[in-house]
């Protein structure tokens, strides 16, 4: 059956993408090997409901064993005792958590969002304010760094059941260790939302919060470079009630292509060339921090520890929506964000996250992140913004682009995957446009 209709906005989004630069932290672009669908068979309509070897109906032996294997193959990356790879996405991670470890009426801590927590952390409009209270931390008002002593004062005054560690939009490493720590001393389950830096967890370049005994949870899409979906890590200790968490607590089924598409991922996740990734995707996003502040824009934490850096463009006399717009206008993808303390509304917000992930899976050169980051101040800078001036940074963009078109790993989304490694480019090494 044709489809024209259709068929015609899939290629306009295809074409889209392929033609600007992706810089949204919470993207990224699947290997081949992870979003091919080749060999899946009747992976890619077959679906299931209960856990391996449980299950409420016959034929699903090869079914147990994908999903079996999805669940040796991310206790082996993460080094876990438990894995559940059955959540649809992190979202729903955290909500089986929930589900597994809360009464209603419980106590969550959780960092607020406008210091960079997660709307399933505690948002005032989530639907988790309605079953549990909320109270949250923040972060330092000057160093906007976690204040660890802090975290631990507040902690013993609200007596949580939960602590919820690992961010949305904090730039910076977490010390696991240490919310262990404050999370015995009252008595509280701590559990690490890694769905941001999962990547730089599986590789080594993150310390690993399973190695501290939490709880973990995270979606695949990010800088773990899958296409969508969630997991839990556990101690073997929790494993029933996780697994009880997920189902029946929160889903039903669970379709075989998830299963085969986390199966591939996490065994990708262990090679040499994705090591190299995650390292290139750490040093570009150090790059473009030292030249966001060399142009004298504001850097929150005066830099980077992962694949986010976040501006405070206020402070050079835009809003972040006003920043993202201008941006997009030119080819460049980026969100608006709040940043600690924020005055404005979210909508408007005072920061801008950027990401490394995806344009480091397309295979930007060190040279071209440093070019790509000093057209983004020079736009965040002008003080006049014109047609002209749009024209201008967006031929600058699309010769890039195109550039880049030519050796991408999503090119006709056939095409090979290029793990680029880079190394930290000497001052003023930025391609000539």
């Amino acid at each position: 059956m044709d489809d024209p209709e259709l068929q015609e906005l899939i290629r306009k989004e295809t074409d889209h993408y392929l033609g600007v630069v992706d810089l949204i932290a919470a993207h990224n672009a699947p290997t081949r090997y992870v979003r091919s669908n080749d060999d899946w068979g009747v992976g890619q309509f077959r679906s299931a409901e209960g856990l391996v070897g449980h299950r409420p109906y016959a034929g699903t032996y090869y079914f147990d064993a994908i999903e079996s294997l999805a669940i040796q193959r991310a206790c082996s990356l993460f080094h876990a005792e438990h894995c559940n790879v059955q959540p649809v996405s992190g979202s729903m991670a955290n909500m089986a958590v929930y589900r597994a470890l809360l009464n209603t009426g419980d106590i969550i801590l959780s960092l607020s969002m406008k210091s960079g927590g997660h709307l399933t952390h505690g948002h005032q409009n989530h639907f988790v304010r309605q079953l549990y209270r909320v109270s949250h931390y923040e972060v330092d008002p000057e160093s906007y760094l976690l204040d660890y002593d802090r975290i631990r004062e507040l902690a013993i005054k609200v007596q949580p059941k939960l602590i919820i560690t690992g961010y949305s939009a904090y730039p910076r490493a977490i010390d696991f260790h240490r919310f262990k720590e404050i999370g015995d001393e009252v008595g509280a389950y701590v559990m690490a939302d890694i769905s941001h830096i999962a990547g730089l967890v599986a590789t080594g370049l993150h310390m690993n919060p399973c190695e501290s005994g939490l709880i973990v949870t995270s979606s695949v899409e990010k800088t773990l470079r899958g296409t969508r979906g969630g997991f839990v890590l556990c101690p073997r200790a929790f494993a029933k009630k996780i697994d009880s968490g997920v189902f029946p607590g929160l889903q039903s089924s669970i379709g075989l292509d998830s299963l085969i598409t986390k199966a591939r991922l996490f065994l990708e996740a262990q090679t040499p060339e994705f090591h190299a990734y995650q390292r290139s995707v750490m040093l570009n996003a150090k790059l473009m921090a030292e030249v966001f502040a060399a142009r004298g824009i504001s850097v929150l934490t005066g830099g980077t520890d992962t694949h986010m850096v976040i501006l405070n463009v206020k402070r050079s006399g835009l809003s972040g929506r006003e920043a993202e717009k201008r941006l997009e206008q030119v080819g460049i993808l980026s969100n608006r964000n709040m940043i600690p303390f924020d005055p404005l509304p979210p909508f408007e917000a005072s920061g801008l996250r950027l990401g490394t992930a995806p344009v480091t899976a397309r295979g930007y050169e060190t040279h071209e992140i440093q070019s790509l980051t000093e057209w983004i101040a020079d736009v965040i800078l002008l003080k006049e913004w014109s047609d002209a001036t749009i024209s201008d940074f967006r031929g600058r963009v699309a010769r890039l682009v195109n550039r880049v078109r030519e050796r991408d790993s999503l090119q006709d989304l056939t095409q090979r995957d290029s793990f680029t490694r880079v190394e930290q480019p000497a001052r003023g090494s930025a391609v000539s446009t």
